[in-house]
């Protein structure tokens, strides 16, 4: 099977033939159709963020069919539709009793401790297959993985209550579904703030009610003038950038000292950033942890009842052999990109 594969820290992925993986007895095999490049795998590519081990498969966003299970398997058979939960939990640790496998004390995860979905086929313990609906495209199930989940899960964590003001700071490939689901959710207004003014529009098509663009106006006085100065109730920063996540801070304070909201850290900081205690008086800093198991189900209940609509969230398709192109497509910002899918059936 084709496998797409990191070697070395900063260097492309290799694209190569490997051995089709055999399943034990609680295990399934399932063949991708639809894999999402993450804004993780640019960090992985860049070197910036390493996997446990190399050579490995990488990749955590994917949906295919389940064509082998193990002799303990009872949960899905052959031929049903699935989403990979990226998450591998070992179910009975304290965070798991909870529901937080997410949390996991024993946590591996896939595309990063384990090869990932930027193959042919994948083993996956049976609980980490999650069925979906006949009617869920596949492209829509892998971008269900990660981008989808994950600002569910950030807009879940926020504690945000209807009729709040929510600012989403990098409306991407996880932003775009953060404004989606804080819209889904009951907020009464929602900002997006993007340096790219095409996915400020995209993010007006899934509920944002007011864009800045930061390169064009001050963005705090903006937010400010939205808020009439009282900041907003939710801060969710998905773009991974120091400068956004101190403009996040500033926008959840009020008019004195003491007052201030939440602010919800999804994108993947690199590089340190300075906040001022008073920042979060009475408030509430969290740097919100992929998604549960139970929340992937709960999405892809909702795509099967035609709640809510992805149609959007996808701006291109390519094969296997140029992840490496999309890669760079993601990383260099010269063209317009929500999330970028691995057809595995395009050659």
């Amino acid at each position: 099977m084709l496998a797409a594969r990191m070697k070395t820290p900063g260097k492309p992925f290799v694209v190569e033939d490997i051995d089709v993986p055999k399943i034990g007895p609680n295990e399934v095999l399932v063949e991708i159709k639809a894999a999402g490049i993450c804004g993780t795998d640019v960090h992985y590519r860049k070197g910036e963020f390493l996997p446990s081990r190399l050579p490995l498969t990488l990749g955590h966003e994917g949906a295919g069919v389940v064509k082998e299970v193990g002799e303990n398997v009872t949960n899905v058979k052959v031929g049903d539709r699935v989403v990979v939960h990226y998450v591998i939990s070992c179910g009975h640790c304290k965070y798991c009793m909870r529901g937080y496998d997410n949390r996991c004390l024993n946590r591996l995860s896939i595309g990063h401790d384990v090869d990932g979905v930027f193959a042919e086929y994948i083993k996956i313990p049976a609980a980490n297959a999650v069925k979906m609906g006949d009617n869920v495209p596949f492209e829509w199930g892998a971008i269900t993985a990660c981008a989808v989940s994950t600002a569910y899960h950030a807009v879940n964590v926020s504690r945000l209550e209807k009729g709040d003001t929510v600012a989403v700071f990098g409306v991407g490939g996880v932003g775009i579904h953060a404004v989606l689901w804080a819209k889904f959710f009951g907020a009464g207004k929602v900002i997006a703030i993007d340096l790219v003014d095409e996915k400020l529009e995209a993010a007006r098509e899934y509920g944002a009610d007011v864009l800045i663009n930061p390169g064009k106006e001050d963005a705090l006085k903006a937010i400010q003038r939205e808020t009439d100065n009282l900041g907003v109730d939710v801060a969710i920063e998905c773009s991974g950038s120091s400068k956004a996540m101190e403009l996040a801070i500033k926008a959840i304070k009020g008019k004195n000292m003491f007052s201030s909201g939440t602010l919800v850290s999804v994108g993947l900081q690199t590089k340190p950033f300075q906040c001022e205690y008073w920042g979060f008086r009475e408030g509430w800093l969290t740097v919100s942890g992929d998604h549960t198991r139970y929340e992937l189900y709960q999405i892809l209940k909702l795509l099967e009842n035609g709640k809510v609509n992805l149609s959007k969230s996808i701006t291109h398709k390519i094969s296997l052999h140029e992840i490496n192109e999309g890669i760079e497509l993601v990383e260099s910002g010269k063209e317009y990109v929500q999330r970028i899918v691995i057809d595995m059936t395009k050659h």
